[in-house]
């Protein structure tokens, strides 16, 4: 059985002697022509999230990191069969020097599978890519969010006539490619028993306005920056849950665009030795109940909002 989700990073060698730097739009065009969509899937959530673009590394060399969220079916096309056949992104010319699989597990033993002696009552949760969340305002224009909304942190799942019709983020892409009989059940779990979860600030880094120059002189604005989320209560079947969200976390990414390589994470995790049961009930730290909003910020020559929702910081992660 092969394992899904799939992760691969990637080392490449830059062949180009002088180009432009490397764009979203470029990484994304190239894995659509790997992994390409029906026309009328392509304006619907991607099969795949690209974690970051590629990093210099030195010496021409560049990392990158690629996810395959679906169960059922698998690439048209494996990175790993590209190793020394060059890969054109942009102006660049890039040959993949070595692929290696850094994911192995299932959805089936990711949600399923007992999780060992230690639960995992805590992680910290840090931004490497800008993160892009928006909402709507009440014209429908888009209006960007600088703060990690906990409704948002973990995606969505969207139903239609009681089933499961799509979703985003780390629960959507159990809702959307889980085997079904295994997807329902958790996400009950999930949805309904993640009231616990609490969120703390990181010291030093706090969630702060990003900006991202793309092409054509635009700016795409997200929030970078990073903050603990910490179990509070539930069963060694929630802290579970949350192991396992915390895993989907760093493979499916954050917010909007994460197929343009936007919303990469990585949450590094503290486990208790100690019986579920015994472990401390800490309570969420109160602060005050209203987020300062940030003032209006000139990008270019246009005035762009940023929102920053009005609640506590140490609220319920599902409400």
């Amino acid at each position: 059985m092969v394992p899904v989700p799939r992760r691969w990073t990637v080392i490449l060698r830059d062949l180009s002697d002088t180009a432009r730097p490397i764009r979203p739009e470029d990484c994304h065009g190239l894995l659509n022509r790997w992994w390409p969509q029906p026309p009328e899937e392509h304006a619907a959530a991607k099969r795949w999230s690209m974690n970051g673009w590629p990093r210099p590394l030195g010496d021409r060399l560049h990392h990158w990191t690629l996810t395959w969220l679906d169960d059922e079916v698998p690439p048209s096309l494996d990175p790993e069969e590209l190793v020394g056949d060059p890969q054109r992104i942009g102006d660049h010319l890039l040959v993949p020097l070595s692929v290696t699989r850094t994911h192995e597990r299932t959805y089936a033993q990711m949600l399923v599978e007992p999780r060992g002696p230690s639960a995992v009552r805590a992680a910290e949760v840090r931004s490497r890519t800008p993160v892009v969340m928006t909402t709507r305002d009440a014209t429908g224009e888009r209006i960007p969010h600088i703060w990690p909304s906990p409704r948002r942190l973990f995606g969505a799942v969207h139903r239609s006539g009681g089933g499961i019709v799509g979703g985003s983020g780390a629960v959507g892409a159990v809702a959307r490619f889980a085997p079904p009989a295994l997807a329902e059940n958790w996400l009950e779990l999930v949805l309904g028993g993640m009231a616990q979860v609490r969120r703390t600030p990181l010291p030093g880094e706090e969630v702060r306005l990003a900006e991202h120059h793309h092409a054509e002189n635009r700016t795409v604005l997200g929030w970078h920056g990073g903050f603990r989320l910490e179990m509070a209560g539930g069963d060694r079947r929630h802290a579970d849950a949350f192991a396992t969200l915390l895993e989907l976390l760093e493979l499916a990414g954050v917010g909007k665009y994460t197929a343009q390589g936007f919303g990469s994470v990585r949450v590094d995790t503290v486990t208790c030795g100690r019986p579920f049961a015994e472990a401390p009930v800490s309570r969420a730290r109160r602060m005050p109940n209203r987020v300062a909003r940030r003032t209006p910020q000139r990008v270019g020559d246009t005035h762009v909002r940023a929102v920053a929702e009005a609640e506590e910081f140490g609220g319920t992660l599902f409400d």
